[in-house]
């Protein structure tokens, strides 16, 4: 019987992104069912054996009728493209990350259509925590926790996977049930090969047989609290600290002598760094709802891994890791590594757990079927609508709106929330009425009909 069809989206290796990895992790578990092309910006990205790699601009020319489509998409410019080729053609996307407010400042769309998603997706808190970008052009930290920005996603795709329950539960309080009855929660996915042995990684790395190694792993964003690591070995001098990744300026001169810090390492060398741990530090705070590559290898290796109590990790087994609880910050941490260093035989036991749930829910066949099945389901779903409505607040003027809207063109709708209904009667009095004091010359304003607390503008926009 012949493969249908089926083409990823996704950075591909040797690109340093984590869901780079992830992709070329799980082709080979999908190319035994489909005929798999993988489309990306580098088009000498690297894909398994056996499966071919085109330019994104060419991916259009690759034979098979309605080609399947999978997107992978995480929070990092790298995956712009991925977006942009999801605005062309739906398909089932891969939410790595539901928040995705710096995937589109990163990749520079424009204000108006951040606001509109921050709106969407919080209205309640957009007026008063979306002010400084509004009004002041400037992006808070605290704008990246509140605001996912996942609707259009969630709207352009047949399907969309997260990594978590957690993250199915924050998209639903956030956009509801019925914009979300198509999210499935499928595991991450276990690294391909087996790691090195512990002894071996090691003696390859120097580390002494009395050491008591912790390590962290991979960039080391504000949230994977390095500092709580930092402030809880002041008082343990006796356990070794490598960083396996890169570490931001910022943290640089903090860390010292305290670590070292091997910058970004390849596939091989990542794997032997977290396999030689006695523990690997993988915290999360605040956290979105994100997973991590470098935990999914940990538990593979069966390497003892200290997780944060919150989000995604809050769901692994309680025997598989070390709950870390966020109330304790970096005292409870340096308890936990105390106690482990005094009794590694507890550490290795946890690992061993870790490493047997991983084996069960985590591997390419059990992760594979569950994708085949996701993607043979969003089949039977009728497409996105080509153009779902721009969301704006009444209260921005025709610059804004006229930035929304520039590059459309034909049947529009226009989705306008209202703040202040005594503003909207002051612009329907206003000369012209709601077409001239909202919309930019040539858009013609066909319909309009209040809908719960937005008013609802069909348009015709010229070519």
């Amino acid at each position: 019987m012949d493969r249908p069809p089926l083409l990823m989206v996704s950075p591909l290796p040797p690109a340093r992104n984590g869901i780079a990895d992830y992709a070329a992790a799980l082709l080979p578990g999908l190319a035994a069912h489909y005929d798999c092309a993988a489309a990306g910006e580098d088009w000498l990205a690297e894909a398994p054996a056996g499966i071919p790699v085109v330019d994104m601009a060419l991916a259009h020319r690759l034979p098979g009728e309605g080609r399947r489509r999978l997107y992978q998409i995480g929070n990092n410019p790298g995956h712009g493209f991925v977006l942009q080729a999801l605005r062309a053609r739906p398909g089932v996307t891969v939410l790595h990350d539901p928040g995705l407010l710096h995937l589109y400042e990163s990749t520079g769309e424009d204000r108006a259509t951040i606001l509109a998603g921050m709106r969407h997706a919080v209205p309640g808190l957009a007026a008063t925590y979306a002010r400084q970008l509004r009004e002041h052009g400037l992006s808070t930290r605290a704008n990246h926790l509140l605001f996912d920005l996942a609707g259009e996603v969630l709207a352009r795709s047949r399907a969309v996977i997260v990594h978590s329950r957690f993250a199915r539960r924050r998209l639903r309080l956030t956009h509801g049930e019925a914009a979300t009855a198509h999210v499935e929660v499928i595991p991450h996915l276990l690294p391909p090969g087996r790691p090195p042995a512990r002894a071996e990684a090691r003696a390859r790395l120097g580390i002494g047989a009395g050491e008591f190694l912790v390590v962290t792993a991979g960039f080391a964003s504000l949230a994977k609290r390095l500092d709580w690591v930092l402030a809880a070995l002041e008082g343990l001098p006796a356990l070794r600290w490598i960083h396996a990744g890169e570490v931001p300026a910022a943290l640089t001169g903090r860390i010292g002598s305290r670590s070292h810090v091997t910058g970004h390492l390849p596939g091989d060398e990542f794997d032997a760094h977290i396999a030689a741990a006695d523990v690997l530090v993988n915290l999360r705070f605040p956290s979105t709802g994100e997973s991590s590559g470098s935990l999914a290898r940990a538990l593979a290796a069966g390497t003892c891994c200290i997780v944060s109590r919150t989000g995604a990790f809050a769901e692994l087994p309680g025997e598989a890791v070390l709950h870390l609880p966020l109330a304790g910050g970096a005292r409870a941490l340096a308890e936990a590594l105390a106690a482990l260093a005094a009794a590694p035989e507890r550490a290795r036991a946890i690992g061993a757990a870790g490493r047997a749930h991983a084996e069960a829910e985590m591997a390419l066949p059990a992760v594979a079927a569950r994708y085949r099945a996701a993607i043979g389901a969003a089949e039977g779903r009728p497409p996105p609508a080509a153009e779902p409505p721009t969301l704006l607040r009444l209260a921005a003027d025709r610059v804004l709106i006229a930035a929304a809207l520039d590059g459309r063109s034909g049947p529009c709708r226009l989705r306008l929330e209202l703040d202040d209904p005594a503003a909207l009667a002051a612009l329907s009095l206003a000369p012209g009425g709601l077409a001239e004091a909202l919309l930019p010359p040539g858009a013609e304003l066909r319909g309009v009909r209040l809908e719960g607390r937005g008013l609802l503008l069909d348009l015709q926009l010229p070519a």
